[in-house]
């Protein structure tokens, strides 16, 4: 239940990308900055008053990870790593990077989880079930983004590879950051002219 309950949460994110592409990219922008400050406001109280850590743990502990009681909430590293990727790499390469992480990573654990061998942490079974859910993913930056095929690979490919590395602080904040990147810079490859913005 911790585990499947946290994940449901990172797939109801999905609803910011698709903002961005269906409605808005300025309220894309608008609800991840919006839950970027709420989960700064929850890491304050958190500290300043030690109920607060105590009492979310008491009501909602199947949303937090095993020692995230005496570190910063992984909830907190996503919020900040959505805000970035739309901010740096604007609606399409920045949705499609959030993409990835919100239907990647979970379906990095249940795959590892279910076909990986039990009693190992990050498995290659988990890693091709990201891969898998990125390329997924990358078809929705395609089409609805307009984003090259070889830049959505790229972006999944490093995603996964984030995700498998898990590089300190928190793979929510780098799977969005450096995915946007490699595909910003494969976009920019294959169609010089294009230009990825906020609007676009």
């Amino acid at each position: 239940m911790r585990v499947s309950l946290r994940k449901l949460i990172h797939l109801a994110m999905t609803v910011v990308p698709a903002c961005g592409w269906l409605v808005s990219p300025t309220l894309a922008v608008g609800i991840s900055g919006i839950l970027l400050l709420a989960s700064l406001v929850v890491e304050a109280a958190r500290r300043w008053w030690p109920w607060v850590n105590h009492l979310l743990w008491q009501l909602i502990p199947a949303t937090f990870r095993r020692g995230e009681e005496r570190r910063i909430l992984g909830s907190t590293w996503f919020a900040l790593g959505m805000s970035m990727a739309l901010l740096l790499f604007g609606r399409d390469a920045g949705g499609t990077a959030i993409l990835f992480l919100v239907w990647g990573d979970p379906a990095a654990e249940f795959v590892g989880r279910r076909w990986g061998p039990s009693g190992q942490g990050k498995t290659v079974a988990g890693s091709l079930g990201c891969l898998a859910a990125c390329l997924l993913a990358g078809l929705v930056g395609f089409g609805l983004g307009g984003l090259s095929p070889w830049a959505v690979l790229a972006g999944g490919m490093v995603a996964t590879l984030v995700e498998r590395w898990s590089p300190p602080p928190d793979d929510n904040l780098w799977m969005p950051i450096l995915s946007g990147l490699a595909i910003l810079a494969i976009q920019r490859l294959v169609d010089p002219a294009a230009v990825l913005t906020l609007g676009r």
